[in-house]
């Protein structure tokens, strides 16, 4: 038997190889396309969102803290959304947890407002409808403060790679989703007002107080206003919530939408693919460098 003689690579030869691969491979990560467009520059898609993050502020539902395993570095390439969400704010995540207490303690207190009854009607059902509502609206701040503590909600808005026409369709859905988002709020500030200033049948969600504490008619007034407010301020997590979860919805329908566009032009009347393939890859890593401590 003979045995082949190998040859032998100088290790400079194998580095030089590597280094071209490396070099082709982030030039076509940098120059790739989505469907023959060229891609957004990064954090674009984070501020074309501005109206509808900065309403998510006002209620503790949108905050970003630094990433710690990012080097810092005043290098925007090694920080691409640097520009777009600004310092992160720890002021802003300490109030963010306050809410998220605060609507939590509000769900937990309605579980005072069953009472051992024999009698199963109207009330009871108004009861548990309120109970399982403020009790949603509970576990959706707390999705809102994880996305936003464990960084996934940035990431997503800062490194997905989308093109101009979905950053143009983006800041049209936020700023109308957004108007719609506080339209609805005042027609249900209106709407609580009138059934806690003017019914009284609905005392019941100011619990313990009327339920289990007597309250005088000189203090229901406070307890109302305070309830008031304590009932207004979950209703947002509702609107605002959901509108970032039809942002996203939109941004990959509308790039999953065009790739389906364009591929089908690619085929030929047999269903043969007569288009370049490399030119419907999507790059997944985005450009710039991951810096890390």
């Amino acid at each position: 038997m003979t045995q082949r003689s190998s040859r032998k690579v100088s290790p400079d030869a194998v580095n030089g190889i590597i280094a071209d691969v490396s070099k082709q491979s982030n030039k076509d990560s940098k120059d790739a396309g989505f469907c023959g467009e060229p891609f957004a520059d990064n954090g674009e898609l984070l501020s074309s969102l501005s109206p509808l993050l900065f309403s998510m502020k006002l209620f503790g539902l949108y905050f970003h803290r630094e990433d710690r395993l990012r080097r810092r570095a005043d290098d925007p390439e090694c920080n691409p959304a640097a520009s777009s969400t600004g310092a992160p704010s720890t002021w802003l995540r300490i109030y963010a947890t306050i809410v998220l207490i605060l609507v939590w303690f509000n769900a937990v207190r309605l579980l005072l407002l069953f009472t051992i009854t024999k009698q199963f009607g109207a009330v009871l059902l108004t009861k548990i409808m309120f109970f399982s509502w403020f009790g949603l609206i509970a576990m959706m701040y707390t999705a809102s403060y994880v996305a936003c503590h464990t960084g996934k909600l940035l990431k997503v808005l800062t490194t997905i790679r989308v093109t101009q026409d979905c950053i143009r369709g983006a800041r049209r859905a936020a700023v109308v989703l957004t108007a719609m988002c506080w339209i609805s709020i005042a027609l249900d500030m209106a709407g609580v007002a009138y059934l806690v200033f003017i019914n009284e049948e609905y005392d019941f969600l100011f619990t313990p107080f009327v339920t289990h504490v007597p309250v005088s008619k000189e203090r229901i007034t406070v307890v109302k206003v305070v309830g008031y407010l304590a009932i207004m301020y979950s209703f947002p997590a509702v609107f605002f919530s959901r509108a970032m979860c039809l942002i996203l919805v939109y941004v990959f329908y509308s790039q999953y939408k065009k790739m389906k566009k364009n591929f089908s032009r690619t085929l030929g009347e047999e269903g043969q693919f007569n288009g370049d393939l490399s030119g419907f890859r999507r790059p997944h890593r985005t450009s710039g460098c991951r810096c890390r401590k």
